[in-house]
């Protein structure tokens, strides 16, 4: 997310630029300084492009748009060479405030710009995959030669560089033994009011500790709100962040309508996973705000290879539920849920290590019957 920062910085910087020219006339000379102010805008629609509109998205969007428009003129002038010597009023009075907006909201993103950190840093391996597909049909890796360009969704694999050994303070040493070899593959998709990328920095303290983690955002056919645009990918988050602030209950309802798809994402993101590392691969749920019948309801669909289930809403210190760790990945969003920006990772490393007890108390439910059945093969051979 810090990348998304720095995006906004270059094209508030380029309007900037485009914008306080007009105090630099004492000298006539060709206004070339204009072609900053396309070349911010086509930046602003590639950064909503990608990532979706936000708040400072949309506002950089709409300051850029109309720095290119009131600069349509100065376009032209610099198409034919022309020379400039003074600007008249009325391109001067919405320039100085299209130049205090870019100003303040640089202020803004600057003060509440996410925590710089790198994946190397962690010792992870973090891979992208667009994916192709639907509920129906099932989902998997897009193939630019041979699909048709319908992305409906994007697969996120953050896993270890090297397999962590878990502690022996934590099993025993034939538990210790056992985790190793069938640690669990841990699933998330995200609620509408999130993306996976908002959990980034809890996925890579799990793989940091050892595990492999698969997260999604299935948008295909994910229907919400009942309108195409809301619903799309691009203002999803936004709108229901929108809903949070203005409408309790429209954003209650939201979530509620949501969870039908984020458990149909579950099912289609176990069905990755046992595509990708084998039928016999061990599942981990890690889930907010879904009741435990519902998630039951889907273990049950892989009940040899689901290990158990993980509830992140459950832990206390946890404040922004189904928004994700915005205190790292989206601090303004935070502040305006109560939390502030936190460069420690203090919470997500408090819910990964949450998340690793309830696994290896999963472990442990699980491994008593075959001890003792070696035990008692073990009492047939001395008989």
């Amino acid at each position: 997310m810090f990348d998304v920062y720095l995006a906004e910085v270059l094209i508030l910087l380029l309007i900037l630029i485009t914008t306080l020219r007009i105090f630099f006339t004492k000298k006539v000379r060709i206004d070339s300084t204009a072609v900053f102010a396309p070349v911010s805008f086509f930046f602003a629609l590639l950064l909503f492009y990608v990532w979706g509109a936000d708040a400072p998205i949309l506002l950089v969007c709409v300051l850029s748009f109309f720095t290119f428009f009131i600069n349509i003129r100065s376009l032209l002038r610099l198409s034919a060479r022309l020379y400039v010597d003074h600007y008249n009023v009325r391109f001067v009075i919405p320039t100085i405030i299209i130049a205090l907006g870019a100003f303040a909201l640089l202020v803004v993103v600057t003060i509440f710009h996410p925590v710089r950190y790198k994946v190397k840093d962690f010792g992870v391996t973090k891979t992208k995959t667009a994916l192709t597909g639907n509920d129906t049909t099932g989902y998997k890796p897009w193939e630019m030669l041979s699909d048709r360009p319908n992305v409906t969704g994007v697969l996120y694999e953050y896993a270890p560089k090297e397999l962590v050994p878990v502690p022996q303070t934590v099993l025993s040493e034939q538990d210790t033994a056992s985790a190793s070899e069938t640690r669990p593959v841990i699933l998330f998709v995200p609620k509408c009011s999130a993306a996976t990328i908002y959990y980034e920095p809890y996925f890579l303290l799990l793989a940091q500790r050892g595990y492999r983690v698969l997260a999604a955002d299935f948008n295909g056919e994910r229907r919400i709100f009942g309108n195409a645009v809301l619903d799309s990918r691009f203002f999803r988050r936004f709108y229901t962040l929108y809903l949070r602030a203005a409408q309790e209950e429209q954003f209650k309802k939201a979530l509620a309508d949501d969870t039908a798809n984020v458990l149909r994402g579950y099912e289609a993101l176990a069905r990755l996973a046992l595509a990708t590392y084998g039928a016999d691969t061990t599942l981990f749920f890690a889930v907010e705000n879904v009741s435990s019948d519902a998630v039951q309801a889907v273990a049950s669909q892989f009940a040899k290879n689901a290990l158990g289930s993980f509830w992140l809403n459950r832990i206390e210190e946890y404040k922004t539920t189904d928004f994700g760790f915005v205190e790292q990945t989206d601090p303004l969003t935070a502040h305006f849920l109560g939390a502030e920006r936190e460069s420690m990772f203090f919470i997500p490393r408090y819910v990964a290590g949450k998340t690793i007890d309830a696994i290896v108390q999963a472990q442990k439910l699980a491994a008593p019957a075959e001890i003792i059945k070696s035990a008692d093969d073990a009492q047939g051979e001395e008989q």
